[in-house]
């Protein structure tokens, strides 16, 4: 399994022989991994180039590209939340589910 850090940078630093892009393909799929390559909205089983990363708090309202604000989602979740509040897009379109307390406890 992919090692899960924090960012991209993480990567060059850890491994100097790689690029900038390696370093973030390698980041990318170490979250995908992470949740065992399943959306965290529908909690669909994907392969790691049918994921998605989603910003739980958009960019469009300030989120960062950092770890703890990246989850993977499949394009239909990914696209359907937008730039709506995670919690609000996923009780309205999948009630209330478990799947909400393993994306709380990785933003904080």
């Amino acid at each position: 399994m992919t090692p899960l850090f924090p960012s991209p940078d993480h990567y060059l630093q850890n491994l100097i022989t790689m690029t900038s892009p390696e370093a973030k393909r390698m980041w990318r799929k170490a979250i995908k991994e992470h949740f065992n390559c399943q959306c965290v909205y529908c909690g669909e089983t994907y392969e790691l180039n049918e994921l998605t990363l989603d910003h739980v708090i958009p960019r469009f309202n300030g989120g960062q590209t950092i770890t703890r604000n990246l989850v993977p989602s499949c394009r239909k979740c990914n696209q359907n939340k937008g730039t709506n509040n995670w919690l609000t897009w996923m009780r309205q379109t999948f009630g209330h589910t478990p799947r909400e307390n393993l994306i709380l406890s990785h933003i904080k």
